[in-house]
């Protein structure tokens, strides 16, 4: 484990989830302890010194601050500094309980915390080495003639009880000490898997701009020549079937070069745009662009508010989208653009009536160079990259499909852009 920063949502690590955890649990127990010490001094009739027991209760909570400003800076601990501090409060709770009965103390069994806690937090040598510690603190306080059995307990009722008290107070926390430490290390490691994958589409992304790109430059020369050379043969007009097949030959070159032009606007227009402030209404009459026809179902108090997010690449996003549904769809079906929110999402819903998708088809959908279309009518790109600037933006975007009666594209946009959407409920 290192020291080196945490710096943005692709570079989390779980390391960073437990660390943090740690230094709040911490906390936690040493407040805890400072309770237990003036609770048990007021009400439970001990002779404690109560100051010194304070002190070093306190001890975690000062040390905490250095801790916690570091994970603050997005650094992560070393396996000495985690190891180390939990030699201190190792530390700290032996001398603790040697002023309030040593090994007769009931509390002792709180040594069982660090067991579950350095095996999350550290890799095996380190985990033995707190261990061997905890075990010979323990074993001085327990084979020591200083302290004297039963110390501070007026008998060994009082005794027993105590240690029921420890166990009920003890066993919760490290219940919910490594339950709360794994559902925070499998939250982090969804997130850090989300966030690789939505790379991988922006890598993909990425490297078909260029090579669209590319593919257009290197093509546009011998396309343009062959071009000019057939229509020479077709000017000609040498013979019928000459001059039939120069047409071909024609048709088939411009062809070639829709297919590059539209590769182009499908994964290269508004790579790198800056988000701005855009009407909902007015952003979703830009769709028409699309040549796709649909209607609109929006209420007026939607369409009037306005959401941050790079306008072209949406609007390019959603035109596919559209183009998708109306291709998707008989000339007397109707393709809606529904708008929808919640407090924390704009939900844009792009409806058809048409045939539907298999399961395996909505299963590939949204690979790059996949489509259900018949030749020449589509490449493939339209939900791969309406995907990736979907996600790219903190959105998500979910295909519902019924083979046989339609499918329905939901798309949720973060009304904020600091703030990474989370998947909200349908709105009523």
């Amino acid at each position: 484990m290192d020291s080196s920063p945490i710096a943005g949502p692709l570079t989390i690590r779980p390391e960073a989830v437990r660390q943090s955890w740690f230094v709040r649990a911490r906390s936690l127990f040493s407040a805890g302890g400072m309770l237990i010490a003036v609770v048990v001094k007021t009400w439970g009739g001990w002779e404690l010194p109560v100051v010194p027991i304070l002190l070093l209760l306190g001890i975690p909570l000062a040390t905490n601050l250095p801790l916690w400003r570091r994970i603050k800076r997005g650094q992560l601990l070393s396996d000495a500094t985690v190891a180390g501090v939990l030699a201190i409060d190792i530390v700290a709770l032996t001398a603790t309980l040697a002023l309030s009965g040593g090994a007769s103390n009931p509390f002792s069994s709180a040594y069982l915390l660090y067991v579950p806690i350095g095996a999350l937090l550290l890799p095996p040598t380190w985990i033995w080495g707190v261990v061997s510690l905890a075990v010979a603190a323990y074993s001085i306080l327990f084979w020591s003639p200083t302290f004297s059995e039963h110390a501070h307990h007026q008998s060994m009722r009082a005794h027993l009880v105590g240690m029921w008290v420890a166990f009920i107070i003890v066993g919760p926390v490290v219940a919910y000490a490594v339950e709360r430490l794994r559902r925070a290390v499998t939250s982090a490691e969804n997130e850090l898997a989300e966030s690789r994958l939505q790379q991988a589409r922006a890598e993909k992304l990425s490297a078909l701009a260029t090579l669209s790109a590319g593919a257009a430059h290197e093509l546009s020369t011998p396309l343009g020549t062959i071009a000019i050379a057939a229509g020479e043969l077709e000017r000609k007009g040498l013979n019928p079937e000459v001059t039939e097949d120069a047409q071909l030959i024609r048709r088939e070159i411009e062809r070639c070069s829709n297919i590059l032009s539209q590769l182009a606007v499908d994964v290269g227009a508004g790579m790198g745009e800056n988000s701005q402030l855009v009407g909902v209404g007015e952003l979703m009459g830009g769709f028409r662009g699309s040549g796709a026809d649909f209607t609109t179902e929006a209420s007026p108090e939607i369409l009037d508010k306005s959401i941050p997010l790079p306008r072209r690449l949406i609007s390019q996003a959603f035109r596919g989208l559209l183009k998708n549904a109306r291709q998707a769809s008989s000339e007397s079906e109707t393709v809606v653009l529904r708008a929808l929110d919640t407090p924390t999402d704009l939900i844009l819903e792009v409806e058809d009536r048409g045939t539907g998708m298999s399961e395996e088809v909505q299963d590939r959908a949204g690979e790059p160079f996949f489509t259900s279309k018949p030749p020449g009518e589509g490449m493939g790109l339209g939900i791969f990259f309406a995907r990736s600037v979907i996600e790219q933006i903190g959105g998500q975007m979910e295909i519902i499909s019924v083979f046989g009666e339609g499918t329905r594209v939901r798309v949720l946009l973060p009304w904020s852009p600091s703030r990474k959407s989370t998947r909200a409920s349908d709105p009523e």
